[in-house]
Formats: C-alpha cells, structure tokens, sequence
C-alpha cells in the first residue's frame, strides 16, 4: 500500500534534502515502513506522486528485505529495476 506523506516533513523523515533529480528512500525499521522523497522533478511534474514509477514499483512489489537488510535507518538513492525499488548503483 501507498499512502501520501505530508511534504512539509517527508524531508526529515528520509534524512535528506530533496534532490532536482534523483529520488531518495529511507527503509525505517522501527515502523517497518519505506518511506520515497520524490525528486523536484517530479513533484512538480503536474502528476500524481502515486502515479509515479517509484511509487508504482513500491505499491506493487514492496522492497526486498534481502536487499535493504543493511541500508535501513539512512537515505538511500533509488531506481527502478525488474519493476522494483533498488538501490542505485554509482
């Protein structure tokens, strides 16, 4: 499930300034919830933020644990592959 946060504190909660570009997540392990600051870009694309493929990719397949184990509590650059939420690669 996607829900909206409130964009006055969707900053804090990820730990990062928004980025032009670049969307950044945070995996909070005490909520087991995952949290995405959608880049300037797409914010004021004019589209929804839940039609978004970040959020799509996170609605539809949720995160990898296997994957995110290590990178919880931090904000973390994303990308979409497979239709999934990764870590982005450098």
């Amino acid at each position: 499930m996607v829900d909206l946060v409130d964009p006055d504190k969707i900053e804090g909660i990820v730990g990062i300034e928004r980025d032009p570009k670049l969307h950044y997540g945070r995996a909070v392990s005490a909520e087991e919830t995952f949290y995405i600051l959608h880049s300037h870009s797409c914010r004021e694309s004019g589209r929804s933020l839940l039609a978004c493929q970040f959020s799509l990719a996170l609605g539809d397949h949720g995160i990898n644990k296997g994957i995110w184990g290590d990178l919880q509590d931090r904000p973390v650059p994303l990308e979409v592959s497979g239709g999934r939420l990764v870590p982005r690669e450098s």
